[in-house]
């Protein structure tokens, strides 16, 4: 089995003087259990007894304990590497890939639940800011919850969740910027390569910052300093590039899908041609599912108005509240691909872990929903 990246631990004086590999272990899968709900949410006996039973709600969507997913911690790569690889033993129907490796070396991991030759393809990613990461949480969630729902054979509003996944499966990038993440939640220790650091030091000078922790702890872009969701093929040389140099949090890049990251997005979109796509950020409790006119939109608004229904976020409709360069924007005008942004959480990025629970609630029936709207199309 190919490990996981190997997280460095440098101690830095004038200079970086070496590194020491240090992995985490996995969860133990004796230990993995089922519950019908998030951590600390009560529901009554006879919804509990449905969930278990196999007769679902969107209120009873099960959670699976044990996982770094299903806790308050900090979900970092190495914590989604051991959780896909545990998920991989327990649900053989799983199909985990690549798209391809970072240029700090990790992997963009790709996980298609149920049938991946089904007529309609639905596409979830999160983590394209990096300080957006809890996001991944909310992902690994929702595709956990489905292999479970698929192996029990259970049913949702009277409907086989496996059936359902045979007319449509859904494919899941759970961290679509690895490096970014690592970066802000380890500072320069989530680098590997010594050439990055200095390129990340130099950005940070650049941008004449003062707190270094601070600084990363904001940082939205990959290590190239790259905005992966301005790098997009839809208006690309239109948009307004604010600072014009890599940065933590702007630049668009030389040209459109210059990043290794928005290109496997891009690479996959061309070979699957996507029904619908889900595209997790943070923060704001809002919906954009607006970019222009196009035969998408009617479509394209079911989809939020399902999101609505379920996590009461605010729907945004205003193209002027868009920018182009974006995936949601690219999949609807290039390939006229209903698709939505979904802003999870509130205050500032990084949102606070105590959050996980309140976002789960809001969107833990949202893919069940969406296989019922699309089971007869």
């Amino acid at each position: 089995m190919r490990k996981k990246y190997c997280k460095p631990v440098y101690i830095l004086c004038a200079a970086l003087l070496f590194s020491t590999p240090v992995y985490a272990d996995g969860p133990d899968l004796d230990d993995t259990e089922i519950v019908s709900s998030g951590p600390g949410m009560m529901i009554g006996n006879k919804e509990q007894e449905e969930a278990f039973s196999g007769n679902v709600s969107a209120e009873t969507v099960p959670l699976l304990q044990g996982y770094g997913f299903s806790d308050y911690r900090v979900y970092g790569y190495n914590e989604m590497y051991d959780d896909l690889m545990a998920l991989q033993k327990i649900y053989p129907s799983m199909h985990l890939d690549s798209l391809g490796k970072t240029i700090d070396g990790r992997e963009l991991y790709h996980v298609v639940v149920g049938n991946p030759s089904a007529p309609k393809k639905i596409l979830v990613h999160g983590s394209i800011h990096s300080r957006e990461y809890i996001v991944t949480k909310v992902v690994m969630r929702e595709l956990a919850s489905l292999l479970e729902m698929e192996k029990k054979e259970s049913s949702y509003q009277g409907n086989s969740i496996k059936h359902l996944l045979q007319n449509t499966c859904i494919h899941f990038v759970p961290m679509l910027n690895p490096d970014g993440v690592s970066l802000v939640q380890n500072g320069l220790n989530g680098i590997g390569s010594e050439e990055l650091r200095k390129s990340v030091l130099e950005m940070a000078q650049k941008e004449h910052a003062t707190h270094l922790s601070s600084y990363f702890r904001l940082w939205k872009n990959n290590l190239r300093g790259v905005n992966l969701n301005k790098n997009f093929d839809v208006n690309w040389e239109q948009t307004v590039d604010k600072k014009g140099y890599p940065s933590k949090d702007e630049y668009k890049g030389s040209s459109a899908e210059s990043e290794a990251e928005s290109k496997a997005l891009a690479d996959l979109q061309r070979k699957e041609n996507f029904s619908a796509t889900i595209s997790y950020h943070t923060q704001g409790e809002v919906i954009y599912w607006y970019f222009g006119e196009g035969s998408y939109v009617e479509e394209a608004k079911k989809l939020a108005e399902i999101i609505k229904k379920n996590s009461n976020y605010r729907m945004v409709n205003s193209y002027r509240e868009n920018y182009a360069g974006g995936f949601k924007d690219y999949m609807e005008r290039k390939f006229n691909v209903p698709s939505v942004t979904v802003e999870c959480g509130s205050g500032t990025s990084p949102v606070s872990e105590e959050q996980i629970d309140k976002i789960w609630a809001g969107q833990r029936g949202v893919l069940p929903d969406l296989l019922l709207e699309y089971k007869d199309s």
